[in-house]
């Protein structure tokens, strides 16, 4: 198999601006020597590829150059080796340390400590939607919660809720691989049966009541999960949505507004925001 290389002479966070990307295709980035080199399948890379990879270098204040992006065909060989091995563990929030299996352990460390190889599944703590979640669940777990995890990607945020005391803890995702990678992660990590992976949509009518309900997404796909949200939340319950940028505010509001929700306070961070939102009395 053959993928596309794409360099990029900037100094920007992969993680970032992977996540940025909304086609969805590329497969992985590193850094080295102020340069970004991301990687798609060769059948992926195509014109709507390279409109989506401009607007988000824009987004990050990278003016376009003649000779910013180089494109060049590579095997299927290390590159996500050399990708992988860039990685360093970080913490996240107060109580969290995320690292690699090639990684040691902190034993001077006081949290709890989750290990994610990168793969093909979205959330490995690197970026800062995922961070305010973390932080979003060090607030808002009591103990004994059953919480829903909408696009679960890797399951960080679903292992995370357990981790602070949620009795049990559902991460659904419509991808199969994300599925499959998140429960190689549970499994590494020690979870049993209380924290459940599942492929599902947030459209299925049997998930409700839920005590916490947590999302990650892209705005393609918030405005529907908030017409759903009364369902899928107890009443007084909350839910922490993030993957958004401020400009996608007015849209979600109303979407919220519509369905009876309220916000009840917006963290921000590095042009992406985080929305705590309550389910009132219906």
């Amino acid at each position: 198999m053959t993928f596309v290389e794409v360099s990029i002479k900037a100094d920007i966070d992969s993680g970032e601006l992977l996540a940025m990307l909304r086609e969805g295709e590329a497969l992985g980035a590193w850094e080295s020597e102020g340069a970004l080199h991301l990687y798609w399948p060769e059948e992926k890379w195509n014109p709507t590829a390279l409109d989506d990879l401009q607007r988000s270098l824009a987004k990050l204040g990278v003016v376009e150059k003649r000779d910013l992006i180089t494109v060049r065909s590579v095997p299927d060989q290390d590159w996500n080796a050399e990708w992988a091995a860039s990685l360093q563990p970080i913490r996240l929030g107060r109580r969290f340390r995320v690292r690699q299996t090639w990684h040691a352990p902190d034993r001077a460390f006081g949290g709890f400590e989750l290990v994610i190889d990168p793969k093909r599944a979205f959330g490995t703590g690197y970026h800062a939607t995922t961070q305010l979640v973390i932080e979003w669940l060090e607030e808002n777990i009591r103990g004994g919660e059953r919480v829903l995890d909408v696009g679960t990607g890797s399951g960080i945020l679903a292992m995370a809720a357990v981790r602070l005391g949620a009795a049990r803890a559902l991460g659904i995702d419509n991808d199969p691989v994300a599925i499959e990678c998140a429960a190689e992660y549970s499994l590494v990590n020690g979870f049993g049966s209380e924290l459940e992976l599942r492929v599902s949509s947030f459209e299925d009518p049997n998930l409700a009541g839920f005590d916490a309900v947590l999302a990650n997404l892209d705005i393609r796909t918030m405005p529907m999960l908030c017409s759903h949200l009364p369902r899928l939340l107890k009443q007084g319950s909350r839910s922490c949505l993030s993957g958004l940028q401020p400009q996608d505010l007015d849209e979600v509001t109303q979407a919220l507004t519509a369905s009876g929700l309220r916000i009840v306070s917006r963290t921000d961070r590095s042009d992406w925001l985080s929305l705590s939102i309550v389910a009132e009395g219906r």
